[in-house]
């Protein structure tokens, strides 16, 4: 399991340096004032954080700085909220990115705490044991939350990040897919399925590069989704107990 906690470390420290870049574009535009260009750039700059966002929140206040919603806070104009969702909250209900909106220092922010983070993950071994829950916690905070629409309530690109959550779980589950294959083949086949399942119901709202807003989600799709993921997070919260780390 050493090979696969090794792997998946080397994917994470991709995944930060992916979430750098990517953040950059869109941190750039905000500070260049150009709305359009930000609100372009706002989904596909989360996706990497997306896939390790339970690995990258164990760097201490990591994800209340960058990924807090306002409802941590007393009101949208607090100015301890800082992050992606305060800057999506500028761009699609304010409409305003100037520098009396605070949004170039809230930028310049956003940049500087995941340079933190890139710094503390060149450091860091990722440990077997903490990637089946890691693989689990991403699931549920679909199934639990984010399939109200929470996460990113102003600009509706929650999709995207659904997919992105379902794909660094699968990925994280990759990893050690050869240690349980000896231990557990039928728990794989079950997991397996689990991800086909649910990548194929969010390929339906696939479009360009991206997906359909999270408006165009159905009721009837939203309970299949729920469905779908808390089997996939049941099966995936085995993992740990047929690796031996329980």
């Amino acid at each position: 399991m050493n090979e696969g906690a090794a792997t998946y470390t080397q994917y994470v420290r991709q995944q930060v340096d992916e979430l750098v870049t990517a953040t950059k574009t869109f941190t750039d535009a905000v500070r260049a004032g150009n709305v359009q260009a930000a609100t372009d750039a706002y989904a596909a700059s989360r996706q990497a954080w997306e896939r390790i966002e339970p690995i990258a929140g164990l760097v201490e206040d990591i994800d209340a700085s960058v990924d807090a919603r306002v409802d941590d806070f007393a009101d949208e104009d607090d100015s301890k909220w800082t992050g992606w969702h305060k800057l999506e909250y500028l761009l699609w209900v304010k409409n305003d990115i100037s520098p009396r909106s605070g949004a170039p220092e809230l930028a310049d922010q956003l940049d500087a705490d995941l340079a933190t983070l890139k710094s503390t993950m060149a450091t860091t071994t990722i440990p077997a044991s903490a990637i089946p829950s890691g693989a689990a916690d991403l699931i549920e905070e679909i199934s639990e939350g984010k399939l109200t629409g929470e996460e990113d309530r102003y600009s509706g690109t929650d999709l995207w990040d659904f997919a992105a959550n379902v794909a660094g779980s699968k990925q994280a589950f990759q990893a050690l897919k050869p240690a349980l294959q000896a231990k557990n083949p039928e728990l794989v086949t079950k997991i397996e399925a689990g991800f086909a399942d649910i990548q194929a119901q969010l390929q339906a709202y696939a479009e360009g590069n991206g997906y359909r807003p999270y408006r165009a989600l159905t009721d009837a799709d939203k309970a299949k989704m729920k469905t779908t993921l808390a089997g996939l997070s049941e099966t995936l919260a085995e993992v740990a107990g047929a690796l031996g780390f329980q």
